[in-house]
């Protein structure tokens, strides 16, 4: 398939669009494939297609690709004119006026979405400068703060009977995110996954985060976030993990500023806010000058803060697909240790006894 060439890199930032290597499409088409569906009778549509990665997949009684980029399109099409599986094109703005017809559907179509639709927090810290407020229509039960939320949201409008799509994998193991997929989450349940890291989109970012290929089944049960801390979810390297392998540090720490619930005087120290462990990569911990992200430290809770800066020195040994995840501890192993994570903390030398610490609670998950 053809490499994204007509977006700079800010316009790339922008809209999402990370175009999907072959190695990555051909992962999709298994999962399905692995599902027994019989594709034969599904109607196949990527919304966000691109140059057409995903409609070179062979079997499905049509294929349909649209997206909102013109140039894209005319480059899909000029690269599908004489291939077998001849897709349909549709130019047109998938998260407005959402509806089956406009995707040239009916109501009785067996229909599997597939694809590697656009992602883009415009909240976020990391290339907030690059990341524009503008953007095309989009429907005002769809609107979210990422733009991969609000297609995963006009999936559920179209009534899939399965989705096969890539999105960050914070989209489920992080609660508020998991929660904002709102009628998504009432109407389809997760079947399978397997865990990409960034870095195959984006070689030279300053960070990698983990991207999930997810399938999912229309199922009018849904899932609950206690479904998703139970999934097992799959690396591409063969690894898995559920969330409720660990325990996490929000359970005994305020992650966020904490001014008006603990007085000034009760404070021994500040830190800064808190968030995942790829977050903790690029932020600070212990601070001296206040702001707006200060969380006030009270003696009992130091040893605990102590815990998550040394962890931040120990990141480097933690698996890309843990980033998103909470700052993990091991509780009472962390009791046994809280002098010598004081210690670690105020000289940043690390003993044996805190190394081992940290090799017992990731497991297969440290790498060296």
């Amino acid at each position: 398939m053809t490499i994204q060439a007509h977006l700079d890199r800010i316009q790339t930032i922008n809209q999402g669009s990370f175009y999907t290597p072959d190695s990555i499409v051909r992962l999709v088409y298994q999962m399905l494939l692995d599902a027994k569906m019989d594709i034969k009778d599904y109607v196949l549509l990527d919304s966000s297609c691109g140059y057409g990665s995903f409609l070179n997949l062979e079997g499905f009684k049509q294929n349909i690709g649209a997206d909102v980029d013109s140039v894209a399109l005319s480059k899909a099409k000029a690269y599908f004119k004489d291939s077998y599986t001849k897709p349909l094109f549709i130019h047109t703005n998938a998260l407005a006026d959402v509806q089956r017809d406009k995707f040239s559907l009916t109501e009785s179509d067996k229909l599997i979405i597939i694809g590697n639709p656009p992602y883009n927090d415009k909240t976020s810290i990391v290339q907030n400068r690059l990341k524009s407020t503008d953007s095309n229509p989009v429907d005002s039960h769809l609107k979210a703060r990422d733009i991969g939320i609000s297609f995963l949201r006009s999936f559920d409008i179209l009534k899939a009977d399965y989705i096969c799509v890539l999105h960050p994998l914070s989209y489920l193991i992080k609660e508020s995110n998991f929660k904002s997929l709102k009628n998504f989450i009432k109407h389809y349940r997760l079947l399978d996954s397997t865990i990409i890291s960034s870095q195959i989109f984006c070689p030279k970012s300053l960070g990698f985060f983990p991207i999930v290929i997810a399938l999912y089944e229309k199922d009018n049960q849904g899932m609950d976030y206690d479904f998703i801390c139970n999934f097992s979810f799959k690396t591409r390297d063969g690894k898995s993990f559920k969330l409720n392998d660990f325990d996490f540090i929000a359970r005994y720490i305020d992650k966020y500023p904490n001014k008006k619930r603990v007085c000034e005087s009760q404070k021994v120290a500040m830190f800064y806010t808190l968030r995942d462990i790829n977050a903790l990569k690029r932020s600070k911990t212990f601070i001296t000058k206040e702001n707006t992200n200060t969380i006030y430290i009270t003696q009992d809770k130091y040893s605990l803060y102590c815990y998550v800066d040394v962890f931040k020195q120990i990141i480097k040994h933690i698996s890309y697909y843990l980033g998103n995840c909470d700052i993990l501890i091991d509780f009472k192993k962390f009791q046994a240790l809280e002098s010598a994570f004081i210690k670690a903390s105020e000289s940043k030398i690390l003993s044996e006894d805190i190394m081992q610490y940290f090799k017992d609670l990731l497991g297969e998950h440290y790498e060296n």
